[in-house]
């Protein structure tokens, strides 16, 4: 099995669980902050940031493994009407276009975004750490989106169905 036919089922049995955790993590948190705010009467103050921090982080990965498993919001009535080859070229462009996209705005706009935040020392006032933890998630999603598009575009050229989902 070649590396382009083994990626998408290491990606997905990487970010997937990856996912759940954060999930699992941040659905503690929210239930903790409710607990002390209302039980307690004094909500403890860094839940809310937590709960900001890895809802952003949850929503980049998310994005990742959507695309991976062929799960993400499109619009395929179009495509879908196109001869074989044709649809073949559509697949292609979308892949080169999502490509694209990841690499230049997620990876490299958002790893600048990274190193002004990580420059200029600006933490979360709660939590008390760099905020630039935070737009980590634009650069890594980013880099997992380019991979997923890659591992798609091979995928069409060696003449896969366009519909193979990626399946835990």
């Amino acid at each position: 099995m070649t590396a382009m036919k083994k990626l998408p089922k290491f990606l997905d049995a990487t970010i997937g669980p990856l996912c759940a955790g954060v999930f699992v993590v941040l659905l503690l948190d929210v239930l903790w902050g409710v607990f002390t705010r209302y039980l307690l009467g004094d909500q403890a103050r860094w839940t809310e940031e937590l709960a900001r921090f890895l809802m952003v982080w949850l929503a980049f990965l998310g994005a990742a493994l959507a695309y991976l498993r062929r799960q993400h919001l499109g619009v395929e009535i179009l495509v879908d009407r196109m001869h074989p080859s044709a649809r073949r070229v559509a697949l292609l462009v979308e892949h080169g276009i999502v490509f694209l996209f990841a690499v230049a705005v997620l990876v490299i706009g958002g790893g600048e975004l990274f190193r002004e935040r990580f420059v200029s020392g600006q933490t979360m006032p709660a939590l008390g750490i760099l905020k630039a933890w935070q737009y980590l998630c634009l650069p890594v999603s980013g880099a997992l989106i380019s991979l997923v598009a890659v591992s798609h575009f091979a995928a069409v050229r060696a003449g896969a169905p366009d519909t193979e989902e990626v399946r835990p």
